[in-house]
C-alpha cells in the first residue's frame, strides 16, 4: 500500500522544490491571497489523493499517475508570476481532484484511515495545537506569506513521509504474520500428508500380510512378497523425508540421490532427466544443503503435479550467484496459476530461497514450465550466504 503513496509525496515534495526555485529566481507570485489559496487547495487536494488511494486497492496506476498530473501541475503553474488564466489552472485542479475522489474513495473505509499513526482523538488534539503554534509563530517573529506556506508545506510532507514508513512497517509485520501462518498451516497439511502415507501405503500391507498369516493354510510366501515391498517403500518414505541426507554427500550424488528417492515414490510416473551441473561449484555444506532442499521441493512439485515426460535442470554460477534452471513439459495454465497463487509448498519455497539472499520465477511456454532460481553468493572466496 505505501508504494501507491509515494508518488504523491514525491510530487509533493517537486512542488515544494519549484515554489522555492521560484521564489530564488524572484518569479513566485507576489499576490498573497494567491499563495494562501494555492497552499490551502494543495493541502486538500493532497489529503483527498492519499486517503482514496488507501481507502481503494483496485485504482488502476495510469489513473494515479494522470490525477497527479491533472491535479497537482496545475496548482505548481499558479505560482508563477504574471502567468495568465490561474483560475482556469485552479479550475482543474480542483474538478480533477474531486472527480477522482467522488469515482475511486470508498466511503466505508475512510474511518480506518489516518494519515498520523496515533488516534483520531490525538490527531484533532495535534492538527489544532499545530495551527495554533504556526499563528503563534506569525504573530513572534513576523512571518511573511510565502516563508509560512513553505513551512506548512513541509510540516504535511514530512507527516506524509512518516505516515508511508508507517505503513510500510506495518505491512512488514502483516507479511511475516501472513507467512508465519501459512507456514504452521502447510507444516500441519505436511503431518496429515505424511499420516496418509502411512495408513495408505504401510498399515495397509501390513495389515493385508498379517491376514495372510492368520489363516488356517497362512500364505507364508506371498507375505514375504508383501513385507519385503513394504520395506522397500517405507525406505523410500524415509529418505524422502529425511533432510540429513544433504549434509554429508556431495553436490552430484545428493541430487542424484533426490531424483531417485522422489522418483521412486511415484512408480507410475517415467521422467526422462537431463542434467547439466557445473564442475566449478564449490563444495561448501551449507550451500549443497540449501540446493538440496530447493531442487528437491522443485523435482517433487513435477512429479506431483504435473504429467510430464521430461525434465531438464542445470545447475552452475554465475557472477555472485549460483543459479538453477529447470525446465519441463506437461502443464497446462491452471498449473502454472496454482504456482503463482500457492500459499502452501511454493510459497514456503520462496520463503526459503528470500531468506538466503536470492529470487524465483516462473514462465509457461505452452506446456513447457520453465524455473529459475538465483541464490547469492559472498564474494568472499566461495562462501555463501544463508
Amino acid at each position: 500500500m505505501y508504494k501507491k503513496l509515494e508518488k504523491i509525496v514525491i510530487s509533493h515534495l517537486m512542488i515544494i522544490l519549484f515554489w522555492g526555485l521560484l521564489f530564488k529566481n524572484k518569479m513566485l507570485v507576489e499576490e498573497d491571497s494567491i499563495l494562501n489559496a494555492v497552499s490551502l487547495i494543495l493541502v486538500f487536494a493532497l489529503y483527498g489523493l492519499i486517503y482514496t488511494e488507501i481507502s481503494n486497492k483496485n485504482i488502476l496506476g495510469i489513473f494515479s499517475i494522470l490525477v497527479i498530473f491533472t491535479s497537482l501541475l496545475p496548482l505548481s503553474l499558479i505560482l508563477i508570476n504574471g502567468l495568465p488564466y490561474k483560475f482556469l489552472f485552479a479550475l482543474i485542479s480542483i474538478g480533477s481532484t474531486s472527480l477522482f475522489i467522488k469515482k475511486y474513495l470508498v466511503l466505508e473505509n475512510i474511518k480506518y484511515i489516518n494519515i498520523l499513526p496515533i488516534s483520531r482523538k490525538s490527531t484533532q488534539i495535534f492538527t489544532i495545537g499545530l495551527v495554533f503554534f504556526i499563528f503563534v509563530l506569525i504573530y513572534l517573529f513576523d512571518i511573511d506569506t510565502v516563508m509560512i506556506n513553505i513551512f506548512t508545506q513541509i510540516i504535511f510532507l514530512i507527516t506524509e513521509f512518516f505516515f508511508i514508513l508507517f505503513l510500510k512497517e506495518k505491512e512488514l509485520a502483516f507479511e511475516r504474520t501472513f507467512k508465519l501462518y501459512y507456514l504452521s498451516d502447510y507444516m500441519a497439511s505436511e503431518r496429515d500428508e505424511f499420516a496418509r502415507i502411512i495408513h495408505d501405503d504401510i498399515l495397509q500391507d501390513i495389515f493385508t500380510s498379517k491376514n495372510y498369516l492368520s489363516s488356517k493354510n497362512p500364505d507364508i510366501e506371498y507375505s514375504k512378497k508383501i513385507l519385503t515391498s513394504l520395506e522397500k517403500k517405507a525406505r523410500n518414505i524415509m529418505k524422502f523425508y529425511q533432510s540429513s541426507l544433504f549434509e554429508k554427500a556431495n553436490l552430484e550424488t545428493s541430487l542424484s540421490a533426490i531424483f531417485d528417492n522422489v522418483s521412486s515414490l511415484y512408480p507410475n510416473k517415467n521422467i526422462k532427466i537431463t542434467k547439466l551441473i557445473d564442475s566449478d561449484l564449490t563444495e561448501d555444506k551449507k550451500l549443497i544443503r540449501l540446493i538440496s532442499i530447493i531442487l528437491k521441493e522443485l523435482i517433487n512439485n513435477v512429479y506431483k503435479h504435473s504429467d510430464a515426460k521430461y525434465l531438464n535442470y542445470k545447475l552452475y554460477k554465475k557472477g555472485n550467484f549460483v543459479i538453477i534452471e529447470m525446465d519441463s513439459d506437461g502443464a497446462s495454465p491452471a498449473d502454472y496459476n496454482k504456482i503463482n497463487e500457492s500459499k502452501r509448498g511454493v510459497l514456503l519455497l520462496k520463503l526459503l530461497i528470500d531468506s538466503n539472499a536470492g529470487n524465483i520465477s516462473y514462465g509457461l511456454n505452452k506446456d513447457i514450465l520453465s524455473t529459475k532460481v538465483c541464490l547469492e553468493v559472498e564474494r568472499d572466496e566461495n562462501y555463501f550466504v544463508g
